[in-house]
């Protein structure tokens, strides 16, 4: 005897079509579906994070001479680092680097037509209030959040006065701490007097590998960034290289490379 057809269930049915309706909408390039919010976040961490910058530093061919003059600064690698703002003064900073077996060297040409200093006393807290400039280590490259004790601050104003301090292993900063870096600094004009024209200043500063903490050779790569202020009147005001705010936030630092 031949058996007889079962009988079909309507829901399963309806839920064929709702199924053959979806691959129908899917292949005609129907929208798709959102992520959730893990996909979301699994995609997120997918991305890669923008490169930092970087400037490559070159050896010197002979020993720079620390006078605040740069003239024997020859086929060292420069960036910009000019004033962002808007106004009737604003600073053009051009900086150098070079290395050689005893020193890390940075120089700083700046052009400003009314030079500001009066802090004479190192270390003294309001030595950002004056025209200066700002090297940030992170010999480790560990870019935390943190200042760690491998992280070095080294401010310096028209006056050749130096704010100098590194972290810590508790992630603070040690203010009582004293460089051994050589630095100069020179000017072209008149410090103080705004009625007349200004043309700038130099600051070259040689920072030992030794206080930085690592062995000098082509390929080697630390963290830094690079600042500067101007001090026109009350309207004091400081920019950098990394956009990093605060200045000593190691995670955003750029990198230089020893070549």
């Amino acid at each position: 005897m031949r058996a007889l057809p079962a009988k079909i269930d309507l829901s399963v049915l309806l839920a064929a079509v709702a199924v053959l309706a979806c691959l129908t909408a899917s292949c005609r390039g129907g929208e798709k579906t959102p992520p959730s919010p893990a996909g979301q976040a699994a995609e997120a961490a997918g991305k890669e994070e923008p490169s930092p910058r970087k400037v490559y530093c070159y050896r010197a061919p002979a020993a720079v001479v620390v006078d605040g003059v740069i003239d024997e600064w020859a086929g060292a690698d420069t960036l910009r680092l000019d004033d962002p703002r808007e106004g009737p003064d604003p600073n053009q900073v051009k900086i150098y680097t070079l290395w050689n077996e005893n020193y890390l060297y940075i120089a700083y040409r700046v052009s400003d037509r009314n030079l500001v200093g009066y802090q004479t006393e190192r270390d003294h807290r309001a030595l950002y209030k004056d025209d200066m400039i700002e090297v940030l280590l992170d010999p480790r490259k560990d870019a935390t959040d943190l200042w760690l004790e491998d992280d070095i601050v080294y401010h310096i104003n028209l006056l050749g006065q130096v704010k100098d301090d590194r972290g810590t292993t508790e992630g603070i900063s040690d203010a009582g701490w004293q460089s051994e870096a050589v630095f100069a600094v020179s000017c072209e004009g008149t410090l103080n007097d705004s009625t007349d024209r200004d043309r700038g200043f130099c600051v070259e500063l040689a920072v030992p590998w030794s206080e930085i903490g690592a062995g000098p050779e082509a390929g080697l790569t630390l963290g830094i960034n690079f600042a500067a202020g101007d001090a026109e009147g009350p309207d004091e005001h400081l920019w950098d290289w990394c956009g990093a705010h605060p200045f000593r936030q190691p995670s955003a630092y750029g990198r230089l490379e020893l070549k």
